[in-house]
């Protein structure tokens, strides 16, 4: 049962489990498969959560790793003649144009023929998610001879990408179909390409074999996601300060993202599983201002772990994502204001400290832990401690960071402040002066310091209207109520999402695809390079330009909300 609480990587379970009842697999492989698998663990991981004919198709591709590696070099090239195209529209526009991307099909049926008029567009649309209609119509009046040209590079992206595959059997070019679809696989594979090729020469000798393995390994990580989930839902349900304080904290974090105050609070539907989302376009990529890889983007509700549901009660599906937790433990006033909710994750992560880091609140607790080993003794084991020694820590680093920013030319470090401050924070003091010996050479053991960087912001993500429930009825309105109703209505859908023709999203599988991705965003802690900013033209003069962000930026702002 260790091998699932550790979450193994998928290639790792196929060495230990597999492969020696089959001969054709030779010790060297397994060697060099457990030597790439190790470096690649997070990659490894993802490709594990993905459904049975996500990973098939993902096999597939591994081995024609050609193919991988000439398609990222020609969608590299398709962005950037994107990008270009709408370099010289504000930002504003330039999201629009790049929404409407993420729709199959609707540029093609926008731009196709001639200018649409009112009644031909409703037609259109009606095929269409109601949250893209506006955005459509605007477009299509506003722009539309800019949708004929990007409709024509798709088709000649399209006729590229079908040429290139045109001489492969036909399950691979099947599977590079449906992978374009899936675009952060592709980037999975192309950004750890020694994995890629060794599971491809694996899977050419035994493919039942590998599918099977890979079967198993994604129910044992289902299984432990639904576990930490229901453990979390528990312990949440269990502690009341904690809960709200955790409620709070998601508010703060929805607004220092973008979102305003009706965005967040709005009741949501029962069940918003359900929530179907558009990955960009592979060829057209997503905005260039992002700073991170983010194809397919999701409400705040992933990142929070719950939602408001009819009547506004929280409804617990999961764990907060590492974003959130990152975004969390990132600035100390955080302690000092939650100081049930800080303890509360600690709590959490000292029940799986000795497994690996395999979920955000234990992999980001940790990184927090060992950064901070010179305050943290065993006295923060002490639960009825904890929260005062995380107020007294908050408090503390909010000070020395203040002292900091006023005196750039003599910052000074944690322990030479807390010397001279200590009887400000008696609990740490306390705690340090009952360092155990054992804890003090712990304490001289260097400790792989990472560069601490702020949190990254996320682009806001409009929740559509039909999963929003009907306001709560008041007091007053129950009274007048013949029965009263044991379990909330559901209410109707103006729209039923529907999954794209041809590709892998299908209803089954789209939540095990959600999870996936979202594993995939969620321990994606490195920012990509800083990406080409094209050169801009002058906008419409009706039209406000807007200036490319600074490096590092995605045109949210920086520093803490105030």
């Amino acid at each position: 049962m260790k091998n699932a609480v550790k979450l193994i990587l998928l290639v790792c379970f196929l060495i230990t489990y597999g492969f020696k009842s089959y001969s054709q697999i030779d010790a060297e492989d397994r060697a060099l498969l457990k030597q790439i698998a190790q470096q690649d663990q997070k990659a490894a991981d993802a490709i594990a959560m993905y459904p049975h004919d996500v990973r098939q198709d993902i096999f597939i591709a591994c081995t024609y790793p050609e193919v991988v590696v000439r398609l990222s070099s020609m969608q590299g090239k398709t962005k950037d003649d994107f990008t270009e195209l709408l370099s010289p529209y504000s930002r504003d526009e330039q999201e629009k144009i790049w929404n409407l991307t993420r729709y199959p099909g609707l540029i093609g049926d926008l731009a196709a023929g001639h200018r649409k008029s009112d009644d031909e567009l409703n037609t259109i649309l009606a095929n269409y998610p109601p949250e893209i209609h506006k955005t459509a119509i605007e477009e299509s009046f506003n722009n539309y001879d800019l949708l004929v040209r990007i409709d024509q590079r798709n088709h000649i992206y399209e006729m590229g990408f079908e040429n290139m595959i045109s001489g492969y059997p036909p399950d691979v070019i099947q599977a590079f179909r449906d992978l374009i679809k899936l675009p952060e696989v592709l980037n999975i594979l192309n950004d750890n390409m020694q994995l890629t090729v060794v599971i491809g020469d694996i899977y050419k000798k035994d493919p039942n074999w590998i599918l099977h393995k890979s079967d198993s390994v994604n129910l044992v990580m289902t299984q432990k996601n639904n576990q930490d989930a229901d453990e979390w839902k528990q312990s949440m349900n269990n502690d009341p300060d904690a809960r709200q304080e955790y409620i709070q904290a998601a508010q703060e974090y929805a607004q220092d993202n973008g979102y305003q105050q009706d965005d967040y609070n709005a009741p949501l539907t029962p069940d918003v599983t359900d929530y179907y989302t558009y990955s960009y376009n592979w060829w057209f990529g997503y905005p260039y201002w992002y700073p991170y890889e983010y194809w397919d983007p999701y409400p705040y509700w992933y990142d929070w772990g719950f939602y408001y549901g009819p009547g506004g009660g929280i409804v617990f599906f999961g764990q907060p994502s590492w974003y959130f937790m990152d975004w969390y433990f990132y600035y100390p006033e955080h302690h000092n204001r939650w100081c049930h909710l800080s303890d509360h994750y600690y709590d959490y992560y000292t029940r799986h400290r000795d497994n690996d880091r395999h979920n955000n609140i234990v992999r980001v607790v940790g990184d927090w832990h060992d950064r901070n080993r010179d305050v943290i003794t065993h006295d923060w084991d002490d639960k009825s401690k904890r929260p005062q020694l995380f107020k007294e820590y908050g408090q503390m680093e909010s000070s020395r960071e203040k002292y900091n920013k006023a005196n750039p030319t003599h910052p000074v470090e944690r322990n030479e402040y807390l010397q001279k401050n200590q009887d400000k924070y008696p609990t740490i003091k306390t705690a340090i002066a009952n360092r155990t010996p054992e804890e003090q050479k712990q304490l001289n053991k260097p400790v792989q310091q990472t560069q601490r960087q702020e949190p990254i912001k996320k682009p806001v993500v409009k929740v559509p209207d039909y999963y929003k429930a009907p306001p709560a009825k008041t007091t007053e309105q129950n009274k007048g109520d013949n029965k009263q109703q044991t379990q909330p209505v559901q209410p109707k859908h103006d729209y039923t999402p529907k999954p794209v023709q041809n590709s892998p999203k299908t209803t089954q599988n789209q939540n095990q695809i959600r999870n996936a991705q979202q594993y995939h965003q969620n321990t994606w802690q490195q920012i990509q390079p800083t990406q080409h900013t094209p050169s801009y033209s002058p906008p419409p003069s009706n039209t406000p330009r807007q200036s490319p962000p600074p490096s590092g930026g995605n045109g949210n702002g920086g520093g803490k909300r105030k």
